[in-house]
């Protein structure tokens, strides 16, 4: 049985402030970036019928990789 006080809030999800979730987050987004840049060089060298069979166009994967690095 759990005891709920009024200051309670149910579903409410605290932002990970910790130093090992930063850096965990950092480390996964460094990992993501060359595999988006190789993604996107695949698809750029798609021609357009193939890019629209997928769901993309070419000025969609162009601006994505135009993308600054996430933070």
């Amino acid at each position: 049985m759990t005891i709920r006080t009024p200051g309670d809030i149910v579903g409410r999800v605290a932002v990970g402030r910790s130093v090992s979730r930063r850096v965990l987050r950092r480390a996964l987004a460094i990992g993501e970036a060359p595999a988006r840049r190789s993604v996107n060089a695949r698809l750029l060298g798609l021609d357009n019928a193939a890019l629209a069979t997928f769901g993309y166009d070419v000025r969609a994967v162009e601006e994505a990789g135009r993308g600054r690095f996430p933070a």
